[in-house]
């Protein structure tokens, strides 16, 4: 896995579960407890374990289209 890209883990990955919210994170959509605002420019996606993810501007704009 080290020496792949994320570009390359995310294409093996189901789109259904798994989608990439950040540059470096790519996350189980069922894990995703809610996202949050901290700033207002800037999201973060709050796990169910409680740990936080940073979102993207493009990642948040995925995160919307799913949950429609």
């Amino acid at each position: 896995l080290k020496t792949a890209s994320m570009a390359e883990l995310e294409g093996g990955l189901d789109p259904a579960l798994f989608l990439r919210v950040h540059r470096s994170y790519i996350v189980n959509v069922n894990a995703i407890a809610r996202i949050e605002a901290p700033t207002k420019d800037s999201w973060c996606a709050v796990l169910k374990d409680g740990k936080r993810i940073p979102v993207s501007r493009s990642g948040h704009a995925k995160l919307k289209e799913l949950m429609r």
